[in-house]
């Protein structure tokens, strides 16, 4: 494979780890949000349990954010 598909394919590649990383912004941290302030949330779940998982949220995004960075740094020129 020639250097331009091997970095388009790379491209893609970082796309694909970035919209995750939206992903997990949106259903781990704003879905969240709008349920609590539209009182969507069940009763049975406790406030700490939700908290918890906002918290990895919000932690994985910007972990899937670098990790499609540093998927580019391996481009070549």
């Amino acid at each position: 494979m020639n250097k331009a598909a091997s970095n388009e394919q790379l491209k893609l590649f970082a796309n694909l780890v970035n919209s995750l990383a939206a992903a997990f912004i949106s259903v781990g941290f704003i879905g969240p949000m709008f349920a609590f302030f539209y009182g969507l949330v069940a009763v049975s779940i406790g406030p700490l349990l939700i908290a918890i998982g906002i918290a990895i949220c919000v932690a994985m995004s910007p972990g899937l954010h670098l990790v499609g960075r540093a998927i580019l740094g391996g481009i070549q020129e």
